[in-house]
């Protein structure tokens, strides 16, 4: 059994979200008395590590969830913020740069609820075992990537293409899709919706939106650490994602295409 702790002000504005998540065969803790001790006392703090999930009240305000979260961050929990209806932009924010790993809202179905923490947990899973020795990575339905192997017996590439292929290398399969996806529309903007539909096939929700925030944050992180473009995907608030046009330039250049992508 799953344990969630929800953190709240008000333990009665908690009954609907803990009665569907009991449904679920989740075990729920929710506490406000934790919520006003844990900034305060380390022991308080260690409470956290009987959890898998933590969910954020929206009883609990903006400036409290700051602090929160850094806390948070140290132990193995995923995070999750609740929301009364509308998601906010700092909301959104918080997904974008994985302080959150999901937002949830008060009117959400056992359904929804179910198909969030399942996918939350399968990713983490998914990225906690993610294999990045293979000699051929899938970018798409019809491009493949030669391992780094390959790249190191031939001089034709460039410093920065090289590394660029590097670091696709070492994308996990969503990571590789979603940047297929941008690299294919160009300098045109895709929208959250559209990316997440190609990817799962099915109708949005907002465990599908919070996972690919946080892909997303993955693969801009993977290219920062490549010394490569500091922001590989632009985030265009309310309209959705665009690869970076130099990095776009680079990957388009030297024939790498034509040298190393298989044509299935």
């Amino acid at each position: 059994m799953n344990q969630v702790l929800i953190l709240t002000r008000n333990v009665l504005a908690e009954q609907e979200i803990q009665r569907k998540l009991q449904a679920l065969n989740y075990e729920v803790y929710c506490s406000s008395k934790i919520f006003e001790t844990c900034s305060q006392q380390l022991d308080a703090r260690e409470f956290f590590n009987l959890f898998q999930y933590v969910i954020l009240s929206e009883t609990i305000c903006e400036g409290e969830v700051i602090e929160l979260i850094p806390i948070l961050k140290n132990y193995p929990v995923l995070i999750i913020r609740k929301v009364e209806s509308n998601v906010t932009e700092a909301d959104q924010q918080y997904l974008e740069f994985e302080q959150l790993n999901a937002i949830i809202s008060s009117g959400d179905s056992v359904d929804e609820l179910r198909e969030c923490l399942y996918n939350l947990k399968k990713n983490r899973n998914l990225t906690e075992g993610t294999q990045q020795n293979s000699n051929v990575v899938q970018l798409s339905g019809k491009v493949s990537l030669i391992g780094s192997n390959y790249l190191q017996d031939t001089g034709r590439y460039t410093e920065s293409n090289r590394r660029i292929i590097e670091t696709l290398h070492r994308l996990s399969q969503t990571e590789s899709k979603i940047l297929s996806i941008l690299i294919e529309a160009g300098n045109q903007i895709v929208t959250r919706e559209e990316i997440c539909h190609k990817i799962w096939k099915e109708d949005v929700t907002k465990s599908h939106l919070a996972s690919l925030s946080s892909t997303v944050t993955r693969i801009k992180m993977k290219f920062e650490q490549a010394n490569l473009e500091k922001i590989a995907i632009h985030t265009l608030w309310g309209k959705g994602y665009r690869i970076n046009q130099n990095l776009l330039k680079h990957i388009q250049t030297d024939e790498l295409y034509k040298s190393i992508v298989s044509n299935g």
